[in-house]
C-alpha cells in the first residue's frame, strides 16, 4: 500500500518522452555521398549490361 502523506508532499513526475537525437551535418554528407556512390556504380553497371546486348 502507498505511503499517502509521500504521495502529496513529494508528487511523482512522470518520465519525459524521448525525443530521437538529430543526425550531425558530417553525417548526413556522408550517407549523401555513399548513396551517391552506390547509385551511380549501379546506374553504370545497368547502362553497361544494357549496351552489351
Amino acid at each position: 500500500m502507498p505511503d499517502t502523506h509521500c504521495s502529496k508532499c513529494c508528487p511523482i513526475k512522470p518520465p519525459k518522452p524521448e525525443t530521437p537525437v538529430p543526425w550531425p551535418v558530417g553525417a548526413l554528407l556522408w550517407l549523401g555521398t555513399l548513396l551517391a556512390i552506390v547509385g551511380g556504380g549501379y546506374l553504370l553497371v545497368v547502362w553497361l549490361v544494357s549496351s552489351a546486348f
